[in-house]
């Protein structure tokens, strides 16, 4: 005779149908949250809505029940979390921050501009007691202490807008990214800016791939008519890159003008096929006369 199985589920399906009923859930949250969360919330609004946002991977671990009430700051969260597992998880208050993350983020995703209070608890009862593991989520980093400096303080910020360009131009290898992306509205004052660029690569710390990667971005974000200037401006001052900066500007002008002739061209067969379809030619002879797919062609109709 085969062992039955046995699974956790009832633990699961316990808890949901004790706590679906909102006269439980609100003895529940009156008995277990701490009294300055408690002070905030109007518990008569408080209704159950949907968790369907949890991944199954993690769902499969755990059994949540997701509250909404009403405090006097607006609408916030109450989430609730269960472990069902015998043996405590030592990554567990991590998975509470991830669900209260995911939380807020269903939030914004109604249309909600600011972000709502999330109250994990944790509803243990496993047969290791007490509770063995850290209920802070930095904890699950092995160097906490460090994890706890990044993730409870402003996170690093690089404005580029506020910083010098002299200041920029001494970045080594990441300079004329730097100096490209912040002066990448440049129109009246491109000159100044083309000198910066100059400054920068004379001092060889890029390669022929940063090269050509900033070209490319400096050939997309400004007019042709700057971009030549520039280049110009920059091959006469730059005398280690001359020849490199030219030929890779030679090749994205070839692409451009390649491209704008493809483009015209398009243009013109849809307008030629549009023309003959409105005519009653069939979508077999359109497409043999244009080129253009049936895909194309039935978008046009």
């Amino acid at each position: 005779m085969k062992n039955k199985k046995i699974t956790q589920t009832p633990h699961d399906a316990t808890f949901k149908k004790i706590m679906v009923q909102i006269e439980n859930a609100h003895d529940f949250f009156d008995i277990h949250l701490p009294e300055k969360i408690k002070e905030l919330c109007d518990f008569s609004t408080l209704e159950l809505i949907n968790s369907s946002f949890i991944d199954r991977q993690l769902r499969s671990r755990m059994s949540d029940v997701l509250y909404s009430v009403k405090t006097q700051q607006g609408e916030g969260y109450i989430y609730v979390l269960v472990e069902h597992q015998s043996t405590p998880d030592k990554m567990m208050a991590w998975r509470m921050i991830y669900y209260s993350f995911m939380a807020m983020n269903q939030h914004l995703q109604q249309g909600n501009k600011t972000l709502p209070l999330v109250v994990p608890i944790l509803f243990y009862h496993g047969d290791r007691s007490p509770y063995p593991y850290h209920q802070n989520w930095t904890q699950c980093f092995s160097l906490s202490n460090l994890a706890e400096e990044i993730y409870f303080n402003p996170f690093p910020l690089i404005d580029l807008t506020v910083i010098d360009d002299n200041e920029l131009v001494n970045h080594r290898k990441i300079a004329v990214m730097e100096l490209a992306m912040k002066h990448k509205n440049m129109r009246e004052d491109f000159q100044a800016t083309t000198e910066l660029l100059a400054q920068a690569l004379k001092r060889n710390y890029n390669s022929r791939h940063d090269i050509e990667t900033i070209l490319n971005y400096l050939f997309i974000i400004v007019d042709s008519v700057h971009f030549e200037q520039i280049v110009q401006q920059i091959t006469e001052q730059v005398d280690n890159h001359r020849e490199v900066i030219m030929n890779i500007a030679q090749r994205l002008q070839d692409k451009g003008r390649k491209l704008g002739i493809e483009t015209g061209e398009k243009r013109a067969s849809i307008n030629i096929a549009r023309n003959l379809l409105e005519n009653g030619v069939s979508i077999e002879l359109v497409m043999k006369s244009t080129g253009l797919s049936r895909e194309e062609l039935l978008s046009l109709q």
